[in-house]
């Protein structure tokens, strides 16, 4: 709630509004929660209440009562495993529309009102609105961890797995704790040195479990050493930022897995070779693929990307082959290549070069998808098998031995793949 405001006030922001009187109720804990009354008034036909406006109706749900869960249960034919689970301050969390707040104000005891944006359980709709995202959250549930089903009454979620699923009832909430708590960091306008602090041991714990992501501390670690006065409070650097930004944008989309990835690198006969007068070669033991570029393939970057950007792409391109292969999860693999730039990006996960960069960042949402991690190392262009591939040279290759992709929208305006 915003205010108190003075009538007066409120008059010049809406040209009409009413409000409803402070009510309360007690929870479980002896805790009061404040209600807005929007009933109020009873039984007064020349003064209709907010609520008297709103169609029951349009706002169904879809909550699991006693018979669907007790009929699940009566199905089931095997053991499972339950845990309970939710919402904290459920309805304050959903925000109403900016035009029903003249409709949404409350009357202090002081005769003051009170600006409430968030659904309230004095609403006949409240049940309703709030079913909306939680049937959302139902579904990302179900979709995100090893679940048989997910049952819902309000802000109340009965969560089912099988014994032997490898889904840690705990690790669902960790995983939305570390999202929040960075969602909530980057919302702040300062920060303390320790404020950072505890921010970077955060991450880099959960880089155990992502370490294509540790690359994105770096900034941080840069930030901390620039803290010359450790009481003053900063404000975000826009380096920082980013690598923030992309931190959350993994955590929030990536499948969570128990597995732990093996540091100890494979070698799987990974080479890579790229060159601006034909295309792309890559080679994965003796299976290998071909791409060529258009013509106009310059024109149609602008002039803007060049070698770099290219060799970047090879990598890429590798990686999809290895997943049409059938990758193994938790494995790190070794990449080949004649190119100081890659060696470098490889290791350094970023570049100066901006289309690099950009092409990177969908490397790392790939490699996290597929839950493995790459390593450069350097070969010479004589012993590059990719090499003659990247000129437009087959002599030697099977065409059996050719692995299909499906070449990525971004790159169609670019190149093809060649597999005859």
């Amino acid at each position: 709630m915003f205010g108190p405001f003075k009538h007066t006030e409120v008059a010049k922001n809406f040209s009409f509004f009413r409000s409803n009187p402070l009510g309360a109720v007690v929870n479980g804990d002896g805790s009061l929660r404040p209600t807005n009354d929007l009933s109020y008034p009873h039984s007064r036909p020349e003064t209709p209440s907010v609520n008297s406006f709103v169609n029951p109706d349009d706002f169904s749900t879809t909550w699991d009562d006693f018979n669907i869960v007790s009929s699940f249960l009566r199905r089931r034919e095997k053991p499972c495993l339950l845990a309970i689970f939710d919402w904290e301050k459920a309805y304050r969390q959903i925000p109403t529309a900016m035009d029903q707040w003249p409709y949404l104000l409350v009357k202090d005891f002081d005769g003051n009102l009170l600006l409430d944006t968030r659904i309230t359980f004095g609403g006949v709709a409240g049940c309703g609105s709030f079913g909306r995202p939680a049937d959302a959250w139902k579904q990302i549930m179900l979709h995100r961890f090893d679940l048989v089903s997910v049952f819902c009454w309000v802000d109340d979620n009965l969560f089912v797995k099988d014994i032997e699923s490898t889904t840690k009832m705990d690790d669902i909430g960790k995983l939305f704790e570390r999202v929040d708590q960075l969602k909530k960091f980057l919302h702040q306008q300062t920060y303390s040195y320790n404020n950072v602090e505890v921010m970077v041991g955060r991450l880099n714990h959960v880089s155990y479990l992502l370490p294509q992501l540790r690359c994105y501390l770096c900034s941080l670690y840069r930030w901390l050493k620039s803290w010359a006065i450790k009481s003053a409070l900063r404000t975000l650097p826009q380096d920082v930022k980013e690598d923030l930004d992309r931190w959350f944008h993994t955590l929030i989309t990536f499948k969570e897995t128990r597995l732990i990835p093996n540091p100890a690198p494979t070698e799987i006969g990974w080479m890579g070779d790229a060159s601006t007068g034909f295309g792309i070669g890559v080679m994965i033991g003796r299976r290998w693929a071909q791409f060529q570029l258009l013509q106009d393939w310059k024109e149609r970057t602008n002039q803007e990307r060049g070698i770099a950007w290219l060799e970047t792409v090879t990598i890429r391109l590798g990686l999809l082959m290895l997943e049409s292969l059938g990758v193994k999860q938790g494995k790190t693999f070794i990449v080949w290549t004649d190119n100081t730039t890659t060696e470098g990006a490889i290791r350094k996960r970023k570049s100066k070069d901006k289309w690099v960069n950009e092409e990177w960042k969908i490397i790392q949402d790939i490699l996290v998808r597929l839950q493995v991690d790459i390593e450069a190392r350097r070969v010479t262009s004589a012993e590059n098998r990719a090499d003659a591939l990247s000129r437009g040279v087959r002599d030697g290759h099977e065409w059996q031995r050719a692995i299909p992709i499906h070449l990525p929208t971004d790159l169609e305006q670019y190149m093809f793949q060649i597999l005859y």
